[in-house]
């Protein structure tokens, strides 16, 4: 398995960020199946973050011993320097690669505009390359890589295009990356639909949902097909409520520190009528996969 590809959690951030708290959840993550981790995408709170605190975080995490070529960093920023300075960043702190959202604040920028914001990224990088995973999220950013231009940046930026996380939902969108653009990692954004992008040759996942349900989707994408009905009814249930809250509460109640709770604003915690409703939904789908019990050999 290459280091793009396979099954990546879209992981939360502990506040303040916390990246004693950060590494341990990473050490959780992969011990649960994720073939790697992504901080500081969307379930990551990134925009939410400062340049300094996501340099700071990346060192810690490097001088504690996290396994960085495990690590893929969200690094795409409304300002074009900001995205380099992160990317370059990362590529020096050994992260297996980087996640760029286009610059987001201005909408309805055409193809040319946003070609020429990465390519004034891919210049500013210089001498630290990092594969970059291009982050496709329409509904969020406002703005995204059609597949055509997906097809421009990777000829004009071959060795630094390696993947693209399409988080639009669009089946339609999600098979021409696969079979149109040549020599690309295709992620898809909810596991959902991780069946359908490994049948149209996508090279896995990025979610947010594989916090709490990594264990049974890195079954699902070794093959065990029996497990996919289980990881859609997890996905569809959780998306009912506000994503990065209600992971965090999963989280919380799960190892007993109700710290992990705290969201930046513009983000809320859950009320406690959410809440109640996610105890509805849990009575639903049973115990969340990561937090079962695993049957272990006695001399494990």
């Amino acid at each position: 398995m290459t280091p793009l590809q396979g099954v990546w959690a879209a992981s939360v951030t502990p506040l303040a960020p916390d990246a004693t708290r950060l590494k341990s959840h990473i050490d959780w993550l992969l011990e649960n199946g994720c073939h790697g981790v992504v901080l500081f995408g969307t379930t990551g709170e990134g925009p939410s973050f400062t340049v300094a605190e996501k340099r700071r975080v990346m060192d810690e995490l490097a001088d504690a011993g996290a396994p960085m070529d495990r690590l893929m960093i969200g690094t795409g920023c409304a300002a074009v320097p900001d995205t380099i300075e992160l990317t370059r960043h990362a590529a020096r702190v050994g992260a297996a690669g980087a996640l760029v959202m286009p610059p987001f604040y201005f909408k309805h920028v055409v193809d040319d505009g946003v070609f020429s914001a990465m390519a004034a990224i891919f210049d500013g990088l210089g001498g630290d390359s990092i594969p970059v995973v291009l982050y496709h999220f329409p509904r969020m950013a406002g703005v995204g890589f059609t597949p055509a231009l997906v097809e421009r940046l990777k000829s004009a930026f071959p060795e630094l295009v390696q993947g693209i996380k399409d988080s639009s939902g669009d089946h339609e969108n999600l098979t021409t990356l696969c079979k149109q653009v040549d020599d690309i990692s295709v992620f898809v954004g909810s596991e959902a639909l991780l069946p359908y992008a490994l049948n149209e040759g996508g090279a896995g996942c990025i979610s947010a949902t594989m916090n709490v349900t990594s264990r049974l989707v890195r079954a699902l994408y070794d093959g065990d097909n029996g497990s996919g009905e289980r990881v859609i009814r997890a996905r569809k249930a959780l998306d009912a409520l506000p994503f990065v809250s209600t992971i965090k509460h999963l989280l919380a109640d799960h190892h007993g520190d109700a710290s992990w709770q705290a969201v930046r604003p513009p983000l809320l915690p859950l009320t406690a009528r959410q809440k109640q409703q996610l105890s509805q939904i849990l009575d639903t789908i049973g115990t969340l996969p990561n937090f079962e019990t695993l049957d272990l050999p006695e001399n494990a």
